[in-house]
């Protein structure tokens, strides 16, 4: 609506413009135009059509290259799957099946030719003819060898699809057949169509070694992985576990309130997941037949596929929508409107990131998520984690009362954990050259390790209660313990005590030093902000903040510091003059971390209220919000390079977050062309939209 609101504006001021009156200048119609376009690429982030958003803040970026602009685009690109390629086939595509290598890719066709597709370059490799109607149903073979495809009237027909030649033909479906799969063994195929009836046959002899029965339109079928068992789905608002040993119905999986479109074994055989007309996605346990979780779709659900992790879930829709959702927790991941009628066929690749529909409308998309995922979630292994500091680019230190753990990106986001302590860590730090960890624990030490090994190499005791903030001066040489209520300063050199800093009444909770290293500020339950003298041992200021401080960082280039904590904004302070000069975020309702990154242009809050939040410095404008935990997040680290940021919350996980893209967006108008082209998208200036350009070659 506010967009819709300001195009209206937009046009209103074109038309006054053009009656001569010259009412608003261009530098105010192009301002205009910006913000309608941020608008609308707001809109989009809302429901995760990255591509539009994308494309959407690049052109405002064309008028008005506002940080927010910045921040959205940088964010699409992050999320946007990428159309590797696109071609228009008269009539509907009907089906799609990747090779087990993922290379190519079969369609069937309403115009009763199965095609064949070099997925990397989108050449037509092959048209198989034969059908004399439309081809409903494609399965590859697992080794890849054979090309099953079915539809009207009835008959499965084999194809050695590298020669290009058919191979058998199976009569046997007295109606239209809609599923196909073969075995995992390859040695026999499973068929189910319009007459109620699921078969299974011997691919060599071509012989029906077994036959169920729906009640209704057989849609889908699929083997378990140790081809013991055979799923089917039907019109009829069930899917069925067939035993093929006693060839008995085993489970009927009830609870759908349309008709089941998909169905899937997860590659170990554990669980099943179901997707009906209903919105509803089901997962069940292959074992008992249990419903054992239910996901609901904001759109309409005409086919799905999933991989075999059952991570990623590709669905299509009656409204030419192609929705992909996270199999784990059924988030919406991202939305398509890549078909202008609805979505007859998807399929997902083998390498679980290439992924293809195909629609009423004759279009077949073939599109590819990002290689490097924008975020990666990971459950801890043991408690919630209240401290995170990175002591590498790709080495992060969590701990929480359970101990300590590192963490490690391999390749990519492939993220690995190891135990660094069983010691319960409360508060992390890092040295400035990398070599050594300051651990606070709950037993009132604070202890400096080896960066590489773990080993201890300083114990510092001597802290009334737990250790909430551990920090190390810019130089390395000393590290502040955070006590109850002083605050303890130690050579890291040899352990020895170099002084005591006295002053707050409450717990400290939050420690950070300056970038000279010579002022420490620390923030405490008795509601204050102090600064150290570091050489001199002495009090500089006190900050009365009203409420307890959870949180203080300074900025690199400027005498600032940032607080926040508990029922209070937060706030940049000149810490020369002891002067305010900025409130951010009035309405927050309790901040409990801050992270200022890696040269200072952007700050990070998080707290009870399940995000993070950016802001650009040193405006301090808000840039975007990141979510997906639950619970309070409870810590926050920008990694030495900048290109990530890991929140950790009370529900046990920690969220990555890559931002390096957004910590260096495109140049504003850099080639808006050809981002277009990437996402299938064309701009109607005429009417001022986004509009698909699927189909064209």
């Amino acid at each position: 609506m506010r967009w819709w609101c300001l195009a209206l504006l937009l046009a209103s001021c074109s038309a006054h413009r053009s009656s001569g009156n010259g009412a608003l200048d261009a530098a105010n119609t192009r301002d205009l135009r910006a913000r309608i376009l941020e608008a609308r690429g707001e809109a989009a982030t809302e429901s995760s059509q990255w591509s539009v958003a994308a494309a959407s803040f690049a052109l405002a970026r064309t008028s008005r290259d506002s940080p927010g602009a910045q921040w959205g685009q940088a964010r699409a690109l992050d999320r946007a799957s990428t159309l590797r390629w696109s071609k228009h086939i008269q009539g509907s595509v009907l089906a799609l099946a990747f090779t087990p290598d993922g290379r190519m890719l079969a369609s069937g066709h309403y115009d009763s030719v199965v095609r064949l597709w070099d997925v990397e370059r989108g050449d037509l490799l092959a048209e198989l003819k034969g059908h004399t109607a439309e081809v409903h149903a494609v399965a590859f073979s697992p080794d890849g060898r054979w090309l099953a495809s079915a539809g009207r009237p009835g008959e499965l027909r084999i194809w050695d699809w590298r020669q290009r030649r058919e191979h058998a033909v199976i009569p046997g479906h007295t109606d239209v057949v809609l599923g196909l799969a073969f075995s995992p063994d390859g040695g026999r195929l499973a068929s189910g169509g319009l007459d109620h009836a699921v078969r299974v046959w011997d691919l060599e002899t071509r012989a029906e070694l077994l036959r169920f029965q729906h009640d209704d339109n057989v849609i889908d079928v699929t083997f378990s992985p140790d081809g013991k068992q055979l799923l089917s789905t039907s019109a009829d608002r069930s899917a069925r576990v067939w035993d093929l040993a006693s060839r008995k119905e085993v489970h009927r999986l009830l609870g759908h309130e349309e008709k089941v479109e998909a169905g899937a074994f997860s590659s170990d055989g554990q669980r099943i997941m179901t997707a009906a007309g209903d919105r509803a996605v089901r997962f069940w346990d292959a074992r008992s037949g249990q419903l054992t979780d239910v996901f609901r779709n904001s759109g309409n659900v005409s086919v799905a596929a999933i991989d075999g992790a059952f991570q990623l879930l590709v669905q299509g829709g009656w409204d030419g929508r192609v929705q992909l959702v996270d199999g784990r927790g059924g988030a919406l991941l991202e939305r398509m409107d890549a078909h202008h009628a609805a979505v007859m066929s998807v399929a997902l690749s083998p390498d679980g990131r290439t992924f293809a529909s195909g629609g009423m409308d004759g279009v077949l998309d073939v599109w590819r998520r990002p290689d490097v995922p924008a975020e990666v979630r990971v459950h801890g292994p043991g408690g919630w984690m209240e401290a995170i500091a990175f002591s590498q680019d790709r080495e992060l230190l969590a701990g929480g009362e359970g101990g300590w753990w590192r963490w490690r990106i391999a390749e990519g986001t492939d993220l690995h954990s190891e135990p660094g302590g069983t010691e319960a860590a409360v508060s992390l730090a890092v040295s400035p050259d990398r070599e050594r960890i300051a651990v606070g624990t709950l037993k009132g030490k604070a202890l400096v390790l080896d960066a590489r090994s773990g080993r201890v190499l300083l114990e510092l005791p001597g802290v009334k209660g737990s250790v909430r903030a551990v920090a190390f001066s810019p130089d390395g040489a000393l590290v502040a313990v955070a006590g109850d209520p002083d605050i303890q300063l130690w050579s890291v050199a040899d352990g020895t005590p170099v002084g005591l800093l006295q002053g707050h009444t409450g717990k400290v909770w939050t420690l950070a030093f300056d970038s000279t290293g010579r002022r420490l500020a620390s923030g405490s339950t008795d509601k204050t902000v102090r600064t150290w003298d570091v050489e001199r041992l002495q009090p500089l200021l006190r900050l009365d903040m009203g409420e307890p401080v959870r949180a203080v960082a300074f900025t690199p280039s400027e005498p600032h510091l940032v607080t926040a904590g508990l029922r209070q904004p937060i706030r940049v302070w000149d810490v020369t003059a002891g002067r305010l000069l900025k409130t951010l975020d009035e309405k927050t309702v309790g901040v409990l971390a801050l992270a200022v990154s890696p040269g200072g242009r952007f700050l990070a809050s998080s707290g009870l209220e399940q995000v993070v939040k950016v802001w650009s410095l040193p405006s301090g404008e808000p840039l975007g919000i990141l979510a997906g935990q639950q619970g309070f997040l409870a810590a926050l680290a920008f990694s030495p390079d900048g290109a990530f940021l890991v929140s950790a919350a009370s529900d046990r996980t920690l969220q990555w977050y890559r931002f390096d893209t957004l910590a260096h967006p495109p140049q504003p108008g850099a080639d808006v062309n050809a981002l277009l082209r990437r996402y299938g998208l064309a701009w109607d200036e005429a009417r001022f939209r986004l509009t698909s350009a699927a189909g064209s070659d």
